[in-house]
């Protein structure tokens, strides 16, 4: 079997929002439309913009309904307000036209010393099971920040230096179950679905503990990893050896 780059978000989400399990730790994802934007933000104070197809944070937006006159749309280094009628408007004049978008609800990240952060799980299928070869937390390089993305500043931590540094209360050791045995059912169905030998998940931790699933990778970066964990390393190293010869 041969590895096979999937590049659309939705294509990968779409199974996991089908599974009666897993969904639960999916946020609500749809196409972007003026309906779906309008209806979303009846519901989510914080919505997502992101482009079905693109890599390392690029071309994501936040939209933040905060009452009808006014609302926050945050893009790169950029926050514009406007009134909740003219949020689409202002979105066009943003985004890419030849580009299709999604749109999903936000999670409120949790913080480590006040930033929010996600975590990077990656697991690899060098023979007939997955096997987890990486955990790490990405660590936004501001309160306010769009995107948990290293290549938009955040910074790899340690994920045991993360959990004991994170500002809210939630028991540590759940969290961390949680999280590898849900990224595990993830690999599993994205598995099952499509050819694929590694996959790298971007996971979230809201503030009250709950895990959640936020984008996979199926042609994760691991540019620099190894100085932030060498044991971790070799053990994807090891991995990606053995799916080599699959």
């Amino acid at each position: 079997m041969r590895h096979k780059v999937i590049r659309s978000k939705m294509k990968k989400g779409s199974p996991l929002m089908d599974d009666p399990i897993i969904s639960r730790h999916v946020p609500k994802t749809d196409w972007l439309h003026y309906s779906s934007l309008k209806r979303m933000l009846r519901f989510y104070s914080t919505v997502y913009i992101k482009p079905d197809i693109g890599r390392r944070g690029n071309g994501i937006v936040r939209v933040k309904y905060i009452n009808s006159s006014k609302s926050e749309i945050s893009y790169e280094d950029k926050t514009i307000r406007c009134a909740a009628e003219d949020i689409y408007d202002e979105l066009q004049k943003i985004l890419n036209p030849n580009k299709r978008y999604l749109i999903q609800q936000g999670i409120e990240l949790a913080t480590y010393h006040g930033r929010p952060f996600d975590v990077r799980v990656v697991l690899q299928k060098p023979l007939n099971r997955w096997h987890l070869s990486w955990v790490s937390a990405k660590v936004a390089p501001q309160k306010s920040s769009v995107v948990t993305n290293i290549a938009k500043g955040a910074k790899d931590v340690r994920i045991n230096r993360t959990l004991r540094g994170i500002d809210q209360n939630i028991n540590r050791l759940k969290v961390m179950s949680e999280l590898i045995d849900v990224s595990y059912q993830i690999a599993q169905i994205l598995g099952t679905r499509f050819p694929l030998k590694i996959v790298g998940l971007d996971m979230g931790i809201d503030r009250k503990g709950k895990v959640w699933f936020i984008e996979a990778n199926t042609r994760p970066d691991f540019r620099g990893l190894g100085k932030l964990d060498l044991n971790q390393y070799r053990k994807y190293l090891e991995a990606k050896k053995l799916a080599g010869r699959g």
